[in-house]
């Protein structure tokens, strides 16, 4: 993070610059003062009064210039930082949300934030005003030691106040932010399940559970409040009495010394203000500077663990020969390995279909397939190349991929099915044919432009799905993944997903389908059989479906044998018996037969 900021310390030199001569500025007030008491009313002069008075006015219009230019320089800096590191943390955040290992670091864009928020507010100007303190104290020193004595004393109490306020609201402060970025997942987690949880009647358990993690919230802020507040109010008091205290001081020595006038008294008290009204800003800004502090170290201990990014170089547009060199995928967290040692290559152009019991692995390899995971060993390539080399942006208008759960963003159905980009109505057309969509677009209220909504609150489930497939096939892509595309499609459905794929194969579109429905994969090149995260079958359609037929019968048979084998056993031993109790269990079986 100091590295990134560091491209912005020209913007921040010349606030610093800006700020040293608004300070001295600043003085012109008191100096005004000063020639005002000691020469115009002694010499009774008009002259000097309008020259000074001109020249205060032309101080201070320079000064509120700068003010001008200084707040313009940092409200450029700050944007320069949110355009070159916001695309950044959303793009980081966003993988981080695909991660199996869950979402480590959701908090980016709002710790961004508050550290713009420091840099355009109250708090960074005390930052720069602060260090001209010393000078205002030395202008003190000279007018006399007596006001610098107040001015030190005054300076000392405020800053150990600051301190103070410091030890006493940091740490209520991280807590509350801990408990509010809880409270917050906690209710994110509540709004993405809303139907279970409406269902169910578990809104008042989601409502209690918020209500406990919210209560932490308040009662951290209110307790660093609290605190920040009694210090706010003695720092005033603090500074108000030194002030007043300095006039006061300033009297005696026009009493006790004839060379100290009038004019200085007031313009040593004003000059007394400037130097300690810094310390009271910055103790006012203490909070938002602490938050902006503890969103900075966040920022800072996930931009050090990120990987140095070299931009690769572009490679051509890929034909979408897929293969898969000893991938073993798992969860580091949990130590489980869900995916081991699969091997296997799909020419660009086949169609692929994947089949197997379920907690195979199945989704697993496909979110590796279109490189939404990336594996713990072994390579996943494309085109020879191996698939983590291509940026996601590079490589996406090339994937289409359509997962289990669909997820639509709110905006309208062209949008969708153009993945966000501007559409292009002949592509977005061609996809929602392909689909079987078209018709049904064609009939809602305002066409391609219809509005719907958060997640396609308006539409069916096998709508959504339609729309899910439709953007998967936008762009006419090179490797399409299907999940279980036709969970929730009727029968006209299923029928534009197998002219869809056939559409596909006529491009030159390598195609994964997984389904546990055999019509689907009538017509795929090849299959893919998997068994407890392994590879147990893979080859030719025909060839591997006579394996799986041969093992059927070859279980059946065995089955059939064992079956032999435990009648002949049974026979065995009622052989083995004494007549008499042969006799016996045949009359008792003929009983219950009876009674049967």
């Amino acid at each position: 993070m100091r590295s990134f900021l560091r491209k912005f310390l020209p913007f921040f030199v010349a606030a610093g610059v800006f700020s040293f001569f608004m300070n001295m500025l600043l003085l012109t007030p008191s100096l005004y003062m000063l020639q005002v008491y000691d020469r115009v009313l002694g010499s009774r002069s008009e002259e000097t009064l309008w020259f000074i008075s001109l020249l205060l006015l032309a101080a201070l219009v320079v000064m509120g210039a700068m003010e001008l230019v200084r707040s313009r320089l940092l409200v450029r800096a700050n944007n320069a930082i949110d355009a070159q590191l916001a695309p950044y943390l959303l793009k980081k955040m966003a993988e981080g949300a695909t991660s199996p290992e869950g979402n480590q670091y959701s908090s980016g864009l709002r710790d961004l934030n508050a550290i713009k928020t420091f840099l355009t507010g109250t708090g960074i100007m005390a930052l720069f005003d602060a260090p001209w303190m010393p000078i205002a104290m030395i202008i003190l020193w000279y007018m006399h030691f007596y006001l610098f004595l107040v001015a030190l004393v005054g300076a000392v109490l405020m800053v150990g106040l600051t301190i103070l306020n410091e030890i006493l609201t940091r740490k209520p402060l991280e807590d509350a932010n801990a408990a509010g970025r809880a409270a917050g997942r906690h209710v994110e987690v509540a709004l993405r399940n809303a139907e279970v949880v409406n269902a169910m009647g578990m809104l008042k358990g989601v409502a209690a559970r918020w209500a406990g993690l919210n209560d932490r919230v308040l009662a951290l802020q209110s307790k660093a409040s609290e605190r920040g507040g009694n210090i706010s109010g003695v720092t005033k008091f603090v500074r108000q009495s030194i002030q007043s205290l300095g006039l006061g001081v300033g009297a005696y020595i026009v009493l006790k010394e004839p060379t100290f006038t009038p004019g200085m008294m007031i313009a040593g008290t004003i000059v007394l203000g400037k130097a300690l009204g810094p310390i009271e800003l910055l103790i006012a800004g203490w909070k938002g500077f602490l938050e902006a502090r503890i969103a900075y170290a966040r920022l800072d201990a996930f931009l050090k663990v990120q990987h140095l990014e070299i931009e690769p170089m572009e490679l051509p547009p890929p034909s979408g020969q897929i293969a898969l060199e000893k991938v073993t995928f798992g969860i580091r967290a949990t130590n489980k390995i869900i995916l081991k040692d699969i091997s296997f290559a799909v020419p660009a152009g086949e169609s692929l279909g994947i089949i197997g019991p379920s907690a195979a692995g199945k989704s697993t390899l496909a979110r590796l397939l279109v490189g939404v995971w990336k594996p713990l060993q072994g390579t996943i390539r494309l085109d020879g190349a191996d698939m983590a080399s291509w940026p996601s942006e590079r490589l996406g208008p090339y994937i289409g991929y359509l997962p289990q759960d669909i997820e639509l963003f709110a905006g309208s159905i062209a949008d969708n099915i153009a993945r966000l980009d501007e559409p292009d109505s002949e592509k977005v057309i061609r996809a929602a044919q392909l689909a079987g969509l078209h018709s049904m677009i064609l009939n809602m209220p305002n066409g391609y432009d219809t509005y719907i909504g958060d997640n396609g609150a308006v539409l069916s489930g096998g709508q959504r799905q339609r729309i899910g497939l439709a953007r998967a096939l936008y762009g006419d892509p090179k490797l399409v993944v299907l999940d279980e595309p036709n969970a929730s499609l009727d029968e006209e459905g299923e029928r534009a997903l197998l002219q869809a794929m056939a559409y596909l194969k006529q491009l030159g579109t390598t195609v994964a389908i997984i389904t546990h429905k055999v019509s689907l994969l009538a017509n795929v090149d090849k299959l893919l059989v998997m068994h407890d995260g392994a590879l147990a079958v893979f080859g030719p359609r025909e060839g591997v479906l006579q394996h799986l037929l041969q093992q059927q019968q070859e279980q059946q048979k065995l089955l059939q044998e064992q079956q032999a084998v435990a009648q002949q056993h049974q026979q065995s031993a009622l052989s083995d018996q004494p007549e008499e109790a042969v006799e016996k269990q045949n009359a008792e079986t003929g009983a219950e037969v009876s009674r049967g």
